[in-house]
């Protein structure tokens, strides 16, 4: 009952929270069109007054999501981390060799993401609070510049709360939303990071880990050539953990581009049985690569059965969403080639993987995705016609 009850106060609590700021939002903003009602207020007035509080909470959301990963980049230089990079939307902005390239690339789940390498570890542990609580931080403090503003304008500036109300307010919101231990949406908020990392020791370790292989990823280097030592996944590994089973996805990719599709058949298999409480993102990024190793096996009807169960309609629109990323796009085409030996829509999908290699920020992953087609096409050639 009691996990039951934090369960459900989880659930709840954004929500709470959300109607109790944007009840404040109407009530101040209310207050204000009160005090002007005793002037000349007309209809004119109350529609440019909504259309305010409307393009606010608009640039609002906006604003916001950048003022959340710069507060990540400032906390993380404060900390001792250095840049690796920095995206909003489908903009990023990436370090390779010494120096700062844009590049267009979305992040699925994410409307921005501040990475960083982390500093080395003095006696076993480095700082993180500070680096994942900023972006949180940075959007209280523009709330609090936000309110400040009102309370200095709104006797000046007829609109004052109709503008400013509503940056305060969603900057509160999703400042909050962050900070808070949650899951939403399938993915950890920050506080849920902080906490996880401030429970285990090992969940340091391995969190320090991760960021500096994508600190190397992004510099250009390949995941099979990390360390074996770091990949060793002991049966009581914890794959439910958010930070511990990225590693284990980042493990998973690394057997991949080593081509030993045997083995990360094996572990893609140990995550989704072991992993039944984990984030929904991680749990179809290994359904997506056992999907493509399971294609990639030996034709038999033991194997359609199992293609047909792993590519479900839930599947298809998570690849579809993740569309930006090579992956996806290799294991379409590798599903249409070997699969469905539809050769029109495979081509599609090639000519889709080629155009998305032309700006794909991560070289070593689009070098790892060009040597999986190689073998998707030498698999082909070795089983011309349908099972």
């Amino acid at each position: 009952m009691k996990k039951k009850t934090k369960t459900l106060l989880k659930g709840i609590l954004p929500y709470v929270a959300g109607a109790a700021i944007g009840i404040t939002i109407g009530f101040i903003i209310g207050s204000n069109a009160g005090a002007d009602a005793d002037g000349a207020s007309s209809h004119g007035i109350e529609l440019i007054a909504r259309l305010l509080v409307f393009v606010s909470l608009l640039i609002g959301f906006v604003l916001h999501i950048v003022l959340h990963e710069a507060g990540h980049l400032a906390a993380g230089l404060l900390s001792g981390y250095k840049f690796t990079s920095f995206s909003i939307g489908s903009i990023m902005i990436i370090k390779k060799n010494g120096k700062l390239n844009l590049k267009r690339f979305a992040i699925t789940g994410a409307g921005g993401q501040c990475l960083m390498s982390p500093p080395e570890p003095i006696n076993n542990t480095y700082p993180f609070a500070l680096y994942y609580l900023g972006g949180g931080l940075m959007n209280f403090i523009a709330s609090g510049i936000f309110f400040a503003l009102f309370l200095f304008l709104r006797d000046v500036f007829t609109y004052a709360g109709d503008v400013f109300i509503p940056l305060f307010g969603v900057g509160l919101f999703l400042g909050l939303l962050n900070i808070l231990p949650l899951k939403l949406g399938g993915l950890a908020t920050d506080g849920s990071n902080v906490v996880s990392l401030v429970k285990s020791g090992q969940t340091q370790q391995l969190h320090w880990r991760l960021l500096t292989i994508n600190a190397r990823i992004s510099s250009g280097e390949r995941t099979k050539n990390l360390p074996e030592e770091w990949f060793v996944f002991s049966d009581n590994y914890d794959f439910n953990n958010t930070i511990s089973a990225n590693f284990a996805t980042m493990g998973l990719a690394r057997l991949i581009d080593r081509h030993d599709f045997v083995d990360a058949k094996t572990l893609a298999e140990r995550i989704l049985a072991k992993g039944g409480k984990l984030i929904e993102v991680l749990k179809n990024e290994t359904r997506c690569e056992l999907l493509f190793l399971e294609i990639m096996s030996e034709p038999s009807q033991e194997r359609q059965d199992k293609i047909e169960r792993l590519f479900t309609p839930k599947l298809k629109k998570y690849i579809a969403a993740s569309k930006t990323h090579l992956s996806k796009h290799r294991l379409m085409y590798a599903y249409e080639k070997l699969v469905s030996h539809n050769d029109e829509k495979a081509k599609t999908h090639l000519l889709t993987f080629n155009k998305k290699c032309l700006v794909y920020p991560y070289a070593g992953d689009r070098e790892s995705e060009k040597e999986l087609i190689a073998i998707v096409d030498d698999l082909a050639a070795r089983h011309p016609t349908k099972e």
